[in-house]
């Protein structure tokens, strides 16, 4: 059976897609890797890739995670976002993660919003369930093909009756597979020893190097030593950390490095400035009273 890793690309992400299969060129050096992207990226990412996947120019944004078995080149597939770097040999937890044809790291959860606005209990309640699967950031996903068939179609009809479940919030793949799957019963793998973010480890405790596919860190959550499997850099998550682990990659196997500076700059700035200005803003606005309408002759 083939087993391989697909991501996605965009003009925008493409150094970061290139940097993920660098990462499992040093991790898992026998493991093939497909992107699936634009045809014009296509040739430019080509070089770094086992497979190139022409994407679907009907889809946008979010919507072409929904498709990934279309796209999969693979019978059994890790998917991973673009700036995910891995560090140790997939093969090695396959055996427990093939047990159910898609899954990905989450808990479960009862109350709250998503990050996109989902309110989780008027979700429950719609799909009568108790608690609901959570794998908001996850950034990645087993499938195995085709029983993951029945997996997709549901995501791709609630997709299309978004509003029904979800009302008018901006859409998310996340959140559509979290009700997809509650409803088909599919459990979330653990989070520990597999996923982590920069911001899962105590301050001065993430020892990283991409390029030897070492990580090591002390969990906030509980102060234990982690080796994951891979990290997520989410959200424009520690842009020069994650820029410098690119620069080794990218120096170990001969690509040339302009941009990622950049790229890390900007990052930095949305994170830190652009963000906290429009939060802070939202938060200002919601306490400014209504005044009177001024009288009209």
């Amino acid at each position: 059976m083939s087993f391989g890793v697909l991501t996605l690309a965009t003009r925008r992400d493409y150094q970061k897609a290139i940097g993920l299969a660098l990462s499992l060129r040093v991790s898992n050096p026998e493991l093939p890797v497909a992107v699936a992207c634009n045809r014009e990226l296509g040739r430019l990412l080509s070089p770094f890739f086992d497979h190139v996947i022409e994407e679907d120019p009907s889809l946008r944004g979010f919507m072409h995670k929904l498709y990934l078995d279309r796209y999969s080149p693979f019978e059994e597939t890790f998917f991973f976002d673009s700036d995910v770097l891995v560090f140790r040999p997939l093969d090695e937890v396959l055996e427990t993660w093939r047990r159910q044809p898609y899954t990905a790291c989450g808990n479960y959860i009862t109350d709250g919003v998503s990050p996109f606005g989902l309110d989780r209990q008027r979700v429950l309640k719609i799909i009568n369930h108790q608690e609901l699967v959570h794998i908001d950031g996850a950034g990645h996903a087993y499938f195995r093909k085709p029983d993951c068939t029945p997996v997709f179609d549901l995501a791709r009809n609630i997709a299309l009756n978004y509003e029904q479940y979800a009302g008018k919030i901006k859409f998310a793949d996340e959140d559509v597979m979290d009700i997809v799957m509650t409803l088909l019963d599919l459990k979330p793998m653990p989070h520990v020893d597999f996923w982590s973010r920069y911001c899962s480890g105590l301050p001065g405790s993430v020892k990283m190097d991409a390029a030897n596919a070492r990580c090591e860190l002390k969990l906030v959550v509980n102060q234990q030593v982690q080796l994951p499997y891979m990290m997520h850099f989410a959200a424009n998550e520690a842009p020069f950390v994650y820029a410098w682990q690119l620069r080794r990659l990218f120096r170990k196997f001969g690509v040339g490095t302009r941009g990622l500076l950049r790229t890390a700059t900007a990052g930095f700035y949305i994170r830190c400035i652009l963000w906290p200005i429009k939060r802070n803003l939202k938060s200002a606005l919601k306490h400014v009273p209504i005044g009177r309408l001024p009288a009209t002759s």
